[in-house]
């Protein structure tokens, strides 16, 4: 490796001097890949990051650690926690938790105690993403899923311990900054544009294909995009949904890349991961933004997603499917936006700013 392309060597935060770069763990969960991308970034970086997961998810996202305790005795889940809890305290200098959890969480009478004083006492760097349902309260939610309500009490308790403990905190959704005092917004990690680039633009068709992927369709408003397609059918428009569910991720991704618009989520007020994906393969995006939440993040009037929601759906699907040019002109803005401000590089160096010293780069 030429000394153009190596990659630079970082310097430890004085607070755990070492000749050695910093290592970096990322835990215990991983939504949509956010963790996974971020921790490759942080290895192109020149550090040592590693993810590791109790249990892998429905959807086939990497980890270099997967434990997999879902379904088996509670016996053997405490064991592959503390074994994992053990390890990082042992093996790692920069713990990263996602989605506001911990190897372990006793919750009672509405309190929630965990082991985050004990990585302090450890001297361990504490980070922290919330990424949605695991701070937003029950009210807030559109999912109503049960289990939701059920831990609804316990969301925001747990989200003080975290402020409490953690050196750093990060949302990836403007609105859950309400309920997280002093967290920083983040952009989604998920994506590597690098790595996910856009086909060559489809050959005009006979029919225009939308695209939708909810993990939960009523958190996502699944049931207005139906109408709003069936509405436009019977207008005599040339329109056909594309519902992406129960896939890969990859099975998921070569959908995408064969639509030619795609609908994120219509209630929430903001994009997901699969927002990131679309504009990232060039195609013009709609989706629920609440202009307020806009203040939050540095993209101002760049984020070229189409706004809308239930009540305008109709609305933003006729005009984008009988423009063609617009299809175009707005799937290239977003890939250029998500080259911008999506990418995990970029993200890795802020997420790490002040606690690891990194070379300038070129």
């Amino acid at each position: 490796m030429s000394a153009e392309t190596a990659p630079p060597r970082p310097r430890w935060n004085p607070r755990s001097p070492s000749s050695r770069s910093p290592r970096i763990l990322h835990v215990p969960t991983d939504v949509a890949g956010n963790a996974f991308r971020l921790s490759r970034a942080e290895r192109e970086l020149g550090l040592q990051s590693t993810v590791a997961v109790l249990w892998g998810g429905r959807f086939g996202y990497d980890a270099d650690i997967r434990l997999d305790v879902e379904g088996h005795g509670a016996l053997r889940q405490m064991a592959s926690r503390v074994a994992l809890l053990r390890r990082a305290l042992r093996n790692y200098d920069i713990i990263h938790f996602n989605f506001g959890q911990t190897f372990f969480a006793q919750r009672m009478f509405g309190h929630v105690i965990n082991e985050l004083p004990l990585f302090k006492r450890a001297g361990k760097t504490i980070l922290v993403t919330f990424q949605g349902c695991d701070v937003r309260p029950w009210a807030y939610c559109y999912c109503r899923q049960e289990h939701c309500y059920r831990e609804d009490r316990y969301r925001l308790p747990n989200a003080a311990h975290f402020l409490r403990y953690a050196d750093r905190s990060f949302h990836v959704n403007p609105d859950l900054k309400r309920w997280l005092p002093g967290s920083r917004f983040l952009p989604y990690t998920n994506v590597d544009p690098r790595v996910l680039t856009p086909s060559q633009p489809i050959v005009r068709r006979d029919e225009v294909v939308v695209a939708h992927a909810p993990t939960s369709r009523a958190a996502k408003g699944t049931h207005h995009v139906l109408s709003a397609i069936q509405q436009l059918q019977g207008e005599g428009l040339p329109i056909r949904l594309d519902l992406i569910e129960l896939v890969s991720h990859e099975q998921a991704l070569d959908r995408l890349r064969a639509a030619d618009i795609v609908v994120d989520q219509l209630l929430m007020g903001w994009y997901g991961g699969l927002g990131v994906e679309a504009m990232a393969l060039a195609k013009p995006v709609l989706c629920d933004i609440d202009a307020s939440s806009l203040g939050d993040t540095p993209f101002g009037a760049e984020l070229p997603i189409v706004p809308a929601n239930q009540h305008t759906i109709v609305a933003r699907l006729r005009e984008l499917v009988n423009d063609r040019d617009a299809q175009l002109r707005i799937g290239a803005a977003g890939r250029a936006f998500v080259e911008r401000w999506h990418d995990p590089r970029a993200v890795a160096r802020e997420v790490l700013a002040g606690i690891v010293e990194l070379s300038t780069p070129a």
